[in-house]
């Protein structure tokens, strides 16, 4: 009988395309998937991840995506953002349009924040797609939703390891975390927000002005408290099995060959494969039950 385990997904923009590299070699070593909690990227990834669908499929749909430079400006009358999500719902549609939440084949849940009163909401029912529309919503880029302005989950917890043990407490939680960059890499060499994306033309004036060095120094200053969040919640909630990719040197929304960021999730997981045999020892086993037993969502 397969071994079962959840998985918590954190944000990242583009780089959650190694979130589906991750799952296909988990997959493929014969691992069932029993739950997954996503925030940002994780929760776009993952509710594609929780619907089945064929996840080597979904790189094309990315490519496709970046081809057609289908981020727009949002001109539209809503909630105030740079971005619309119009060309994103478009692209996920085929497989999440009409879905609710609870009728995925595999338990789902995603994060968002409410910046009415700080709090995080765990959305555990309903529409699929405003869900991904919700933990995706990155303050100032993507439009907020609904009359609690809920934003990206991960302003409050970058990878929601708590969300994922309370699918099934009893099972490992294997975490995803997408800020580790290659060895040599400096911070100063960070694009611009944008830079080498859908906006290249504009983005490439703007970089080369003194706003340009504002907004790159507001980039490295969110990635460096993002990793310090991640690194301290990750301490306290204790994942059974952290999988850091390399790929925290691409900027949010940067065009990236999608075959490299799957291949490097693929890699990423099949290295941790040995740390995830051991959780499914008999004194971890015990050790889950013990702790977390009376965790597990209502």
């Amino acid at each position: 009988m397969a071994k079962e385990i959840v998985l918590a997904l954190g944000g990242g923009g583009v780089r959650g395309i190694a979130h589906l590299g991750i799952a296909q070699c988990l997959l493929d070593k014969k691992y069932k998937i029993a739950g997954i909690a996503g925030t940002s990227a994780g929760g776009l990834f993952g509710a594609v991840i929780a619907a089945k669908v064929n996840l080597r499929e979904i790189c094309e749909v990315v490519d496709n995506f970046f081809k057609h430079s289908s981020f727009k400006a949002n001109l539209g009358s809503g909630p105030l953002s740079l971005i619309s999500t119009e060309g994103l719902e478009k692209s996920l549609e085929p497989y999440l349009k009409g879905k609710n939440i609870e009728d995925l084949p595999i338990p789902f849940v995603a994060t968002a924040v409410s910046l009415k009163n700080g709090e995080e909401i765990v959305l555990r029912q309903g529409d699929v797609m405003k869900a991904v529309m919700t933990t995706i919503a990155i303050p100032g880029f993507f439009p907020s939703q609904g009359e609690d302005i809920l934003v990206d989950g991960g302003v409050l917890d970058p990878v929601p390891v708590e969300p994922a043990r309370s699918l099934n407490p009893r099972l490992p939680v294997v975490a995803v975390v997408l800020n580790k960059r290659p060895a040599g890499f400096q911070l100063a060499d960070t694009k611009v927000p944008l830079e080498d994306s859908f906006f290249e033309p504009i983005v490439n004036v703007v970089s080369r002005t003194r706003l340009g060095e504002l907004l790159r120094h507001l980039s490295i200053t969110v990635d460096v408290v993002n990793k310090q969040m991640s690194n301290l919640r990750l301490e306290l909630s204790q994942p059974d099995v952290l999988v850091e990719p390399i790929v925290g040197h691409f900027s949010l929304l940067q065009k990236v060959d999608s075959k490299e960021m799957f291949d490097e999730g693929y890699r990423a997981m099949q290295n941790e494969l040995p740390t995830l045999e051991k959780s499914f020892s008999l004194i971890n086993s015990f050790t889950r039950i013990r702790k977390y037993s009376g965790k597990r969502q209502q």
